[in-house]
C-alpha cells in the first residue's frame, strides 16, 4: 500500500526544528560572508591618510572617495534585495561576493582619483547586495526561538571584518603600502566565493515559493529537521501570505509604521558610523596621532561592536529587544560625543571608541534581527534591502558631511558632538516601533515548542 503524500508547511517545520549541524553551517557561511563585508566597506579607512598623501587627494575631495563605495552600496541593496527575492538568496549572494572581492582587488592598479572613485563604486554594488541576502537566508533557515541569536551572530562577522582589517593593516600599510591591503581584501572574497559554491543550500523558503520539485525539498528540509520524514512526493507550501516582492507591501497595516521608523534608525546610525570609521584615522593624524595608533582606535571600536553584539543579543533573549536596542543607541551617542573629549590624544580616544562600538556598533547589528521579523518571507530580502538602502544612503553623508566639516577646521570635540547627537534620535524610532516577533508570522509552533504535525491527505 502506497504511503499518502502528506502537505507541510515548510515555515512551521524550519521554526520548530531543533538546532542541528547545518544550522551552524549557514552560521559560519553567512559570518564569513559579514566579515568579508565588513573588512573590504572598512578598508577605505584604514589605508586613507597613506592614500591620500601618495595620490595627492586633499580633505575636500577625500569625501566623495569615501562616499563612492557607499553610494554603490545604497544601489546594491535596492538592487540586489529585490533579485534576491525573485533570482533565489544563494547565487545573488555569491555574484555579490564576487563583485565586491573583484572590485576591491582591481583597486590596486588606481592610480588617479577618478579610477578610485569608479573602483569603489562598483566595489559598493555587491558590498550592499551581499548582506541582505546573507542576513534572509540565515533568518529563513533558522529555528524561530533561535533566529534573533543566530542572526545576530552572523552580523558580528562585519565587526570582526573590521577587526581583522585593522589588525592587518597595521602590520600591513606602514610596512608595504596601502595596495597590500587591498590584495588581502580582493583575494579574500573570491577564495569564499568557491567555498560558498560548493557548500551553501538556497532557502526552503524560496525554493518552496518558486515552486522547486519535491525530491530537492524533501533533500533540503531533511538537512535541517532530520526527524521530519519528508519525501520526494509530499507536497510543500507556505501557510504565510505571498504578497510577492512589492515595494508597497513594506507599507500594509502595522508595517507601515515599523518600515519608516526602520529606515530612520538605519539612516541615522549607518550615517555616524561610516563618518567614524572613514574619518576617525585621518583625523587623530592630523593631530599628532601616529598612523599605527590612528588604525588601532577602528580595532578598539570593532573590539567593542563584538562585545557589545554579544551581550545585546543575551540581554534581547531575556527582555524586550526592541527596548534594549533603543538604550544602546542612547548609550551609543554619550559615547561618541566622548570621543570628542578625547581632544585627539590615543588612549581617552581608544577607550571611547571601544565603548562606541559596544553600544553603536552593536546597535547596528541589533537592527537586523528586528528587520527580518518586521517582513514576511516573500518579500523579506527586499525589505531588509531597503532598510539597508536607507542606511546606505545615511553611510553616504556621513564622510561628506565630515569632508565639509573638515574644510571649516572646527575644534576635535565639534565632530563628535555633532555627530553624536542623532543616535538619540534613532533611539526614539526604535522606541516608537510597534512590537515585532514570532507572533506577526504565526509561529505558535515554534514559540512553544511544538513540533506542528502534517495535515494528512487521500490521494
Amino acid at each position: 500500500m502506497t504511503e499518502s503524500p502528506r502537505t507541510w508547511d515548510v515555515a512551521d517545520r524550519l521554526n520548530a526544528a531543533p538546532l542541528g549541524s547545518w544550522h551552524w553551517v549557514v552560521l559560519a557561511l553567512t559570518f564569513a560572508v559579514a566579515a568579508v563585508d565588513g573588512l573590504d566597506a572598512q578598508i577605505i579607512g584604514f589605508t586613507a591618510p597613506q592614500l591620500a598623501a601618495e595620490l595627492g587627494i586633499g580633505n575636500d575631495r577625500l569625501g566623495p572617495v569615501f562616499s563612492a563605495a557607499l553610494l554603490g552600496m545604497t544601489g546594491g541593496a535596492l538592487l540586489f534585495g529585490g533579485l534576491g527575492d525573485r533570482l533565489g538568496r544563494r547565487r545573488t549572494l555569491i555574484f555579490c561576493v564576487l563583485l565586491f572581492g573583484g572590485g576591491t582587488l582591481v583597486t590596486v592598479f588606481a592610480h588617479s582619483v577618478q579610477a578610485l572613485l569608479v573602483l569603489r563604486l562598483v566595489t559598493g554594488l555587491g558590498l550592499g547586495g551581499a548582506l541582505p541576502n546573507a542576513v534572509t537566508l540565515m533568518a529563513e533557515c533558522a529555528p524561530a526561538r533561535h533566529r534573533p541569536l543566530l542572526v545576530t551572530l552572523m552580523y558580528i562577522g562585519f565587526s570582526v571584518g573590521g577587526l581583522f582589517g585593522g589588525v592587518v593593516a597595521e602590520a600591513l600599510v606602514v610596512e608595504h603600502g596601502w595596495r597590500a591591503m587591498f590584495y588581502v581584501g580582493g583575494g579574500l572574497p573570491l577564495g569564499l566565493a568557491l567555498v560558498l559554491w560548493w557548500l551553501l543550500p538556497e532557502s526552503p523558503h524560496y525554493l518552496t515559493r518558486t515552486g522547486a520539485g519535491g525530491e530537492r525539498l524533501a533533500r533540503l528540509l531533511g538537512r535541517f529537521d532530520r526527524a521530519g520524514g519528508y519525501a520526494p512526493h509530499d507536497r510543500y507550501v507556505l501557510a504565510e501570505a505571498a504578497p510577492g516582492a512589492r515595494l508597497s507591501a513594506l507599507f500594509e497595516g502595522h508595517r507601515r509604521r515599523n518600515t519608516l521608523l526602520l529606515w530612520l534608525a538605519f539612516f541615522i546610525n549607518l550615517l555616524v558610523l561610516f563618518f567614524l570609521l572613514n574619518w576617525l584615522p585621518k583625523l587623530l593624524v592630523d593631530h599628532g596621532v601616529s598612523l599605527a595608533l590612528a588604525i588601532r582606535t577602528t580595532v578598539m571600536f570593532n573590539i567593542g561592536g563584538v562585545l557589545g553584539a554579544l551581550v545585546l543579543a543575551w540581554l534581547s533573549s531575556r527582555y524586550n529587544p526592541r527596548r534594549m536596542l533603543a538604550t544602546f543607541f542612547a548609550l551609543g551617542a554619550v559615547s561618541i560625543m566622548a570621543i570628542g573629549f578625547g581632544d585627539g590624544h590615543f588612549l581617552p580616544v581608544a577607550m571611547a571608541c571601544l565603548a562606541t562600538g559596544l553600544f553603536a556598533g552593536a546597535a547596528q547589528v541589533g537592527l537586523y534581527p528586528i528587520a527580518t521579523q518586521v517582513y514576511p518571507s516573500a518579500v523579506r530580502a527586499t525589505g531588509v534591502g531597503w532598510a539597508q538602502a536607507w542606511g546606505r544612503i545615511g553611510s553616504i553623508f556621513g564622510p561628506l558631511a565630515g569632508g565639509w566639516l573638515a574644510v571649516l577646521e572646527p575644534q576635535f570635540v565639534v565632530y563628535f558632538l555633532l555627530f553624536g547627537a542623532p543616535l538619540l534620535l534613532a533611539a526614539a524610532a526604535i522606541a516608537a516601533m510597534h512590537d515585532v516577533g514570532v507572533a506577526e508570522h504565526q509561529y505558535d509552533g515554534a514559540a512553544t515548542g511544538r513540533h506542528p504535525q502534517p495535515e494528512e491527505r487521500q490521494p
